[in-house]
């Protein structure tokens, strides 16, 4: 039972606030010190982790050689969302391939370089 108690009091103090806001630009967007140019991206996955009464969804851009993982707790989610989908139109239902079915692992790839 420590264990449980443990993780759920580090699931509480952890916020969005801990995580860099995400900046949008025409070119690409940072998060913290990263940045990740549009032209550069190789591929994008969606995944999710199950939390107790929800689940939180994550992008993952794979750029030269890295990835860069966001969540959409983070600040300026919803803007990445909205220039993600207008630079690559193949991630316009990513919540749908991520998020359902409910209680399973959903990791999509949701656009590779050809």
């Amino acid at each position: 039972m420590g264990t449980i108690s443990y993780l759920m009091e580090r699931l509480s103090r952890t916020s969005k606030t801990e995580r860099p806001a995400i900046v949008v630009t025409a070119f690409g967007f940072t998060v913290g010190p990263a940045f990740v140019a549009w032209q550069a991206v190789s591929e994008i996955q969606g995944y999710k982790n199950d939390l107790l009464t929800t689940d939180e969804a994550f992008l993952e851009f794979s750029c030269n050689g890295h990835g860069v993982q966001v969540s959409e707790e983070q600040s300026g989610f919803e803007q990445l969302e909205q220039a993600m989908i207008a630079v690559f139109p193949s991630t316009a239902n990513w919540r749908e391939q991520v998020l359902l079915p409910a209680f399973e692992q959903c990791r999509s790839m949701l656009y590779r370089r050809t």
